[in-house]
């Protein structure tokens, strides 16, 4: 009607504009006898073409048996995963903005076939299948394989914090939850006896009122944290995601996961995706490893981390694995990004292995003095000097008036024949593959796709988010692959399952 009205005062103050003829003929309500079907719509290329054939090369098997028999028939579990694959390549995260989508958008309502549901189904589709999503994860590295994609050459291991769905605000101490639980025992005492004035003082407690519920409900979940918190190792915890912790980000500190990925050199390929709610890297390198050639079937041959993976554990477990590694320690990383070594530095002290001693540069010896303990390792040799005080250069070596000390790692040989191996020009160049290898797919999915916080809570629940990401990261870099090479993956992966 608005056309109309507007069509009539252009008629009535004379305004009325011509149509130029030189124009393609214009009606939304022409009607077609033959429409045509939503796949004619989109392009041969476009990456939901890409998602759809890949669907159909994937054994949906582990899906299928959780379909359950009575009640209403279940959505498709191919069309879920195609909408879900697709809206993660595409930035697209939010349940409600995929039920959105399947609305409004051509390549959505293809890969559904026009079926429409509703957000809640979508988002309880993610959440019931984790499990299975890591399955399919797999599965899509294995056919990245077979596409020649996946070639094991070299992979590179690396962690990146990302956002947990959790707010600071809601983060607790030991303290905090002391106070919190104080206030709302001060609250519910203040309800109770307003009740007991308005109904009496023997009024029964099957009748409270949800305001009195409620303080008793806050009251047990602060001490399930409390517990938490004192069965740990974390000084806070965040009420809305227990498992999240504070970590240091780019943006500060947030309450977050760190996400850990492989990947492989050739074609910046995900082969293998997890996350920890431990801000350090170092315990993650073997179940990385191990993850990798789960997933690939093949053994890892060389492999390459930053100083955050550096311990000599670490070091002689690839030795044992027969893995050419190529991981810095902090030292030898900070002597690399140029921090002044100085005349006192351990490197200036020779180590006496006959004798079991180090030797300053004065000639003084330094002996064993005791073991120092580490959390999960074995512990550092410690070697003190006797006669320090009275050397000429006491305050520069050390300030200590018990002298200067040197920690000898149990490791010391293999973390210096690392170092030999870094320095060579072949380390060189192998470990500076790493750049160019694993930081680009985190660029990728926080920049090109969007994803830099978790839509779901719990560690368990986030591992599975994350490697839906991955997928949607693996399935672009098919894409992109498939358009390179001017195939399209019936050719090069006719076989249902390959």
């Amino acid at each position: 009607m608005l056309y109309k009205l507007l069509d009539l005062n252009q008629e009535a103050f004379g305004l009325k504009i011509p149509t130029p003829r030189n124009l393609r003929p214009y009606n939304q309500e022409q009607m077609q006898l033959f429409p045509p079907s939503v796949q004619s719509l989109i392009e041969a290329d476009d990456l939901c073409m890409l998602v759809n054939d890949v669907v159909k090369t994937l054994d949906l098997s582990c899906l299928y048996k959780k379909v359950a028999t009575e009640g209403n028939p279940a959505y498709h579990p191919a069309m879920m995963l195609k909408i879900y694959f697709y809206a993660y390549a595409r930035g697209i995260f939010s349940s409600r903005r995929i039920a959105l989508a399947l609305k409004e958008n051509i390549a959505f309502i293809f890969l559904a076939a026009w079926q429409k549901p509703n957000f809640r189904t979508i988002s309880d589709f993610r959440k019931n299948n984790l499990k299975e999503l890591g399955l399919l994860f797999a599965q899509i590295v294995q056919l990245c394989r077979q596409l020649g994609m996946v070639k094991l050459g070299h992979i590179a291991i690396d962690g990146t914090k990302i956002k947990a769905n959790a707010s600071e605000a809601s983060t607790y101490d030991r303290e905090r939850i002391e106070k919190e639980i104080k206030r709302w025992l001060e609250h519910a005492e203040a309800i109770d006896q307003q009740e007991d004035a308005l109904y009496g003082a023997d009024k029964t407690g099957d009748e409270l009122p949800e305001d009195i519920r409620d303080p008793e409900k806050r009251i047990k979940k602060l001490k399930e944290l409390k517990k938490q918190l004192d069965s740990g190792s974390s000084e806070k915890i965040n009420k809305t995601d227990p498992d999240a912790v504070f970590m240091k980000t780019t943006n500060g500190i947030k309450t977050s996961y760190n996400a850990q990925a492989a990947v492989d050199a050739a074609h910046q390929v995900i082969v293998a995706a997890d996350v920890t709610n431990d801000a350090a890297d170092v315990e993650q390198l073997l179940p990385m490893v191990e993850q990798t050639e789960e997933n690939t079937s093949e053994k890892v041959k060389e492999c390459s981390a930053d100083s955050g993976y550096s311990s000599g554990e670490n070091i002689k477990a690839m030795l044992k694995r027969e893995i050419d590694a190529y991981i810095p320690d902090r030292e030898y990383q900070a002597w690399q990004r140029g921090k002044p070594v100085g005349d006192f530095d351990k490197e200036s002290f020779v180590y006496d292995q006959r004798r079991d001693c180090y030797i300053c540069v004065e000639g003084e010896e330094l002996h064993f003095s005791h073991l120092q303990k580490r959390k999960k390792k074995e512990p550092l040799r410690i070697y003190r000097g006797k006669n320090c005080h009275a050397c000429r250069f006491f305050g520069l070596c050390t300030n200590s008036k018990s002298g200067r000390s040197i920690s000898r790692h149990p490791y010391e040989k293999e973390l210096r024949q690392m170092r030999r191996k870094l320095d060579s020009e072949s380390g060189k160049a192998i470990y500076g593959k790493r750049k160019y290898t694993v930081e680009p797919p985190f660029g990728h999915i926080k920049s090109i796709m969007g994803f830099t916080g978790f839509q779901l809570r719990g560690k368990q629940k986030v591992t599975g988010e994350f490697k839906l990401v991955s997928i949607a990261h693996n399935l672009r870099k098919i894409w992109l692959y498939l358009k390179a090479s001017g195939s399209n993956l019936s050719e090069m992966c006719p076989a249902p399952g390959c």
